[in-house]
């Protein structure tokens, strides 16, 4: 009776019915998977939100396939301000990053044909490719001198490969589409004809110390597709606006651009006060994201310290940007054991196979948004389970 493309809904795993468990006894679970910035306390105030969705216009319905130019070019003028220039005909809205992917499979595949992505990454394109049919080849980031770069020999083809997927930078491992990875997509890329997609929903956040390559929206040679939205840059997952900007030759640019326009004006998904608010959310948005760089600087000093102090063979692996951090386990500790205990000493983390880390190199992910008093909670928590493993 249903169709396949929901066959990954399968039974909840022994960890999140573990987790499940413990918050049905009432007991407490610190959440160092929570990269929610609102939960980490990283929101706009009703105060500040309650004019910029309540202004003239909103009682209209101005149904511009691409959104509306005056969301376009708050847009553009968040790339300007990161020295690129951006035409509004470039520019797509949609209601979420997530839409926007679906909108760029529904672009380059039909069913059945594949995407090639990058391994560690969110599993959230594993669920956006199957409910668009889509298959996903993954092909390896792996560490090397202190950062993450593609194995290139792990970059096949394969007879229904359209396209391939970049993230810059990563979640989770932070990294990068630097110099030497960019040359490396962009002649695979132009050798077998295919498309790049590149999602930059983290760029704006850099560790210290960290020099940004910058964003893929300037790119002439290759055919691109750049995705990005307010729920990172803005900090307002709540208020649902993502976008979709075409790069590359002139006459891929014109092409896609007519055929998104088909695909969006088939929704007209995204609602007229987020674009009318979006205007002012770009323009002030740097303040939030400066305290997030801020708070995810303090925890990762705190993990830092944490391992140094334990006594205990872990490590904490490069991390050039984002809001996470890989704590690499001892050899030996395998990570669903480790996170059980976890849950049974208050604390709940991801594992790295939830990512496409190597079972050879356990680790878990945690979420470096997360208050610092519960983050130094979580820590100890952790340290317990540590203990017993």
């Amino acid at each position: 009776m249903f169709s396949s493309r929901l066959a990954f809904v399968d039974t909840p795993n022994a960890l999140s019915q573990a987790k499940e468990k413990r918050l049905a006894a009432g007991l407490p679970l610190v959440d160092l998977a929570d990269t929610n910035p609102a939960n980490a306390g990283f929101a706009w105030s009703a105060a500040e939100l309650g004019p910029l969705l309540r202004r003239d216009g909103i009682q209209r319905q101005d149904p511009d396939p691409r959104g509306l130019p005056a969301a376009r070019t708050a847009v553009a003028d968040y790339y300007a301000a990161r020295g690129q220039r951006v035409a509004l005909d470039r520019i797509f809205l949609s209601a979420s990053t997530s839409e926007g992917y679906a909108w760029v499979f529904k672009l380059l595949c039909n069913p059945g044909d594949e995407l090639l992505v990058p391994e560690p990454a969110y599993p959230l394109l594993e669920v956006i490719a199957a409910l668009e049919g889509v298959t996903l080849r993954p092909y390896r980031l792996v560490p090397l001198a202190g950062e993450w770069v593609i194995d290139s020999v792990s970059l096949t083809m394969g007879r229904q490969t359209r396209g391939i997927l970049c993230i810059n930078p990563s979640n989770p491992t932070g990294a990068f589409v630097g110099r030497r990875d960019r040359d490396v997509l962009r002649g695979f890329a132009l050798k077998h004809g295919l498309a790049l997609v590149c999602d930059e929903v983290f760029l704006d956040y850099p560790a210290e110390g960290t020099v940004s390559p910058g964003t893929w929206v300037g790119e002439s040679q290759v055919p691109m597709l750049v995705l990005s939205g307010l729920s990172k840059v803005a900090l307002a997952p709540q208020l649902k606006l993502g976008w979709v900007v075409t790069a590359g030759p002139a006459d891929f640019i014109r092409e896609a651009g007519r055929r998104l326009e088909h695909v969006a004006d088939a929704f007209l998904s995204v609602n007229t006060p987020v674009q009318l608010a979006a205007v002012d959310l770009l323009r002030r948005a740097e303040p939030l994201r400066a305290a997030v760089r801020a708070r995810v600087a303090q925890n990762e000093a705190a993990l830092r310290a944490w391992v140094a102090a334990c006594g205990q063979p872990c490590s904490v692996l490069p991390r050039p940007a984002g809001w996470s951090a890989i704590l690499a386990l001892p050899p030996g500790v395998a990570e669903e054991r480790f996170l059980l205990r976890g849950v049974e000493e208050g604390v709940w983390a991801h594992p790295g196979y939830f990512y496409g880390m190597p079972a050879s190199a356990p680790c878990v992910v945690l979420s470096l948004l997360t208050n610092p008093d519960a983050f130094s909670l979580g820590l100890a928590a952790l340290d317990r389970a540590l203990r017993r493993s």
